[in-house]
């Protein structure tokens, strides 16, 4: 099994980070200590060619799959059989008359020639916003060895090869140069549905001394025919002498060596395509912005992403020094599951083997063996690689998927995330607790053994398919017609549904939420009231409007929940959640959208205080809810919690406030409190459309979409009053209209 491109060595356990970007190995054992630097895109790989040695290889980069997606290939696929003959049109032999074909086409950019399915810009943006147009440069290769051309009737591309660009705006360690690889691939049998992959490599040429006459020096599909007339395909990259990884190749064994993105930029790719992708993505990127606009029957699609640094896994060791539990996986596993740099090595005894594991990152061997190999490597990482790419998932990775996510059209949703293992398929949906789940898992140190490995994990989900996967009307038990001037919705009822604000939910509300209806009660000291309530009235954070109640947790393999910042928006149809400063090794993301918002509440008796949470929390008989007062003198402000709190002498009582402007929101407190100058009151509407109800809280809020301003109206009878809330209130039987 070919393992790996580049020169090898016997791997290093420990690893102290120099410059951002570059380390240098220690020696410790059987490590060959190496002089100079290494960059991380640049780390040579540990698989090495030494009886006796054995190891496990997790690695996700672009190149580590073999370079394919850098190759424009089409092909013909017997329907049921395996003979393929590479084409250079859908409309001539063999192509035009197959049963099936499928083609991948590495797009080319956008000019006065070619004006559809092409790359229309690239672009940098610094973290202070300011934004640098890319300048095509060149084809890189100019030709590639299996390009074909495409045919705009049957919406298929031209394949040609990766493009070079130059974005002066964003200048890496080694240069300007980035190599842009955007592909679209499909098929005869499924009507020609596209899928779709980016990745942005930041690239400087190197002139190797690759020899052609003996070896591959540029990515290509080979053609084989048998005997019988049978044909096979067979990818063959290209093999460096020098001591490098090449992530692109052009002619003349030249190169281009993956590096490190700089530090604080995000990146913009501009596609225009001939058809919307369809399927769900997953990329290496953080803080993702994907956009489809199809008009006329063609798609604008724009890419929009920070790069994230992904960790990669090695660890080696000669046959006697690996533990005990490690040598007996070789034993059970090798040569069914095991790799080797020696042919034919991997069946013979220990001591004369040489074996190693490289698990596909989706699948569960690969969190399986990480967790079997996290002592040996001191679970920390062997290199840490910057990536920018997204792409399509393939049929065989949705087995597990919904069938809202199957059978829908277009793209469905996006994971991204920079954990080195992760879930195959979409996020998984919890039909009992109705959470997106997705599990993760990372070593927990990076390379010095010492900083935490910090997690990013972004998911983007249709609102369409977020509606058939939680069936918001159900959850929310709105109305069945609230047009109907006979329908009424009580403002009660919404809030008991709705929630406007995203929430921070600690163990305790996790498991009151998922097992316990009745909700959990823990006590609590009057001191840590006041000083968590005394806390809040510091400058917050701006929350966006989203859709009911979210809970965003990040949940361990020991199931305590771990801390992380998470957000949570609706824009554009889409629903965008962010867990941000997570830990690894071995987490779980849940996701959860529309249900019954989880509540606190403080109850008081005498001077016993009870936390109580719950979908609808209730004090325990004897308590009271304890309310917050705001006492002001002065400069001076003191909380006072009670059934009826009363401010101290000289103290005044004050009212508290939120104000907004932009994304800045801040609490004010005063006897008569007023927004700051340029900040407004924030304020909540609800909002309906359909069965699905949302509240909306912010400055100024307005109703998204197709969704309409509900009303309200304060109904009395007596001295009892009731809000009604609808599209057309009406007071219910009895009730009168309180003016």
């Amino acid at each position: 099994m070919n393992t790996g491109i580049g020169s090898f060595f016997k791997v290093a356990t420990v690893v102290v980070a120099l410059l951002a970007g570059t380390s240098v190995l220690i020696t410790t054992g059987n490590v060959l200590a190496v002089d100079a630097p290494v960059e991380d895109e640049q780390m040579p790989n540990p698989m090495v060619a030494t009886v006796g040695l054995h190891g496990l290889v997790l690695e996700d980069t672009a190149k580590s799959a073999g370079g394919e997606t850098s190759v424009s290939v089409m092909a013909t696929s017997k329907i049921g059989g395996n003979s393929q003959f590479l084409c250079t049109s859908v409309e001539a032999a063999p192509c035009a008359t197959a049963e099936n074909y499928f083609y991948r086409a590495v797009l080319a950019p956008c000019s006065t020639t070619v004006t559809i399915d092409c790359i229309e810009s690239v672009s940098s943006a610094s973290s202070t916003g300011d934004m640098v147009l890319g300048i095509f440069k060149e084809m890189f290769p100019k030709k590639g060895a299996n390009e074909f051309d495409g045919s705009v009737q049957s919406k298929i591309p031209m394949g040609r090869t990766p493009s070079l660009w130059t974005l002066s705006g964003a200048p890496h360690a080694f240069g300007s140069e980035y190599a842009v690889l955007v592909s679209v691939a499909g098929d005869k049998i499924s009507g020609n549905k596209r899928s779709l992959a980016a990745n942005i490599i930041p690239i400087s040429v190197r002139q190797t001394t690759c020899d052609p006459t003996t070896a591959y020096c540029l990515d290509t599909y080979r053609q084989a025919i048998d005997s019988a007339g049978n044909g096979s395909l067979r990818f063959a990259g290209a093999m460096p002498s020098d001591d490098v990884r090449c992530s692109v190749w052009t002619e003349g064994s030249k190169c281009g060596l993956g590096h490190a993105f700089p530090v604080g930029f995000s990146y913009t790719v501009k596609v225009r395509l001939a058809s919307e992708p369809v399927g769900w993505l997953h990329g290496r990127m953080e803080d993702p912005s994907i956009t489809f606009v199809t008009t006329d029957g063609k798609t604008d699609v724009t890419i929009s992403a920070k790069p994230v640094r992904v960790p990669s896994v090695a660890g080696t060791g000669m046959w006697d020094s690996l533990p005990v539990k490690l040598q007996q996986w070789f034993t059970d596993n090798c040569p069914k599951s095991c790799g080797t740099r020696v042919d034919g090595s991997t069946s013979l005894a220990p001591l004369q083997r040489n074996a190693f594991s490289t698990p596909v990152v989706y699948r569960q061997a690969a969190f399986d063996e990480l967790k079997l190999w996290t002592e040996y490597i001191k679970d920390s990482a062997f290199a840490l690689t910057s990536q920018w790419r997204v792409r399509t998932l393939a049929a065989d990775e949705m087995g597990s998927a919904s069938e809202c996510i199957k059978n829908a059209s277009g793209v469905t949703g996006i994971v991204t995330t920079n954990s080195l293992l992760y879930s195959e398929g979409p996020p998984t949906f919890d039909t009992t607790n109705k959470t997106l789940n997705y599990k993760v898992a990372s070593p927990h140190f990076e390379k010095d053994g010492m900083t935490e490995f910090k997690g990013v994990y972004n998911l983007t989900v249709r609102d369409d398919i977020a509606e058939c996967l939680y069936k918001f009307s159900e959850a929310f038990a709105a109305p069945k017609n609230v047009f109907a001037e006979e329908e009424e919705y009580f403002e009660q009822d919404v809030e008991q549904y709705i929630e406007s604000t995203e929430e921070t939910f600690d163990d305790t509300s996790v498991e009151a939420e998922f097992s316990d209806e009745e909700g959990i009660v823990e006590e609590v000291s009057l001191e840590s009231v006041k000083s968590e309530e005394s806390a809040s009235i510091l400058a917050e954070p701006a929350k966006e409007p989203v859709v009911a109640r979210v809970a965003a947790d990040v949940i361990t393999e020991l199931l305590k929940t771990a801390a992380v910042d998470t957000t949570i928006d609706l824009l554009d149809g889409w629903f965008k959640f962010s867990a941000k400063r997570f830990t690894f090794s071995s987490p779980t993301l849940k996701v959860q959208m529309g249900l019954r918002p989880m509540k606190s509440v403080t109850c008081i008796s005498g001077s016993l205080l009870k936390k109580v949470s719950a979908s609808i929390p209730k004090c325990p008989l004897g308590f009271s809810p304890a309310v917050t007062q705001y006492c002001i003198k002065g400069k001076t402000m003191t909380v006072v919690v009670g059934v009826k709190p009363q401010c101290a002498k000289k103290y005044v009582s004050a009212t508290a406030i939120k104000c907004a402007k932009g994304v800045s929101v801040k609490r004010v407190i005063a006897v008569k409190p007023v927004c700051p100058r340029g900040f407004g009151l924030v304020s909540s509407i609800v909002c309906i459309k359909g069965n699905a109800v949302r509240r909306v809280t912010m400055a100024s809020p307005t109703c998204a979409g197709s969704y309409t301003k509900a009303v309200t109206l304060s109904c009395a009878k007596g001295k009892k009053i009731q809000s009604v809330t609808a599209l057309i209130p009406k007071c219910p039987k009895g009730y009168k209209v309180k003016k």
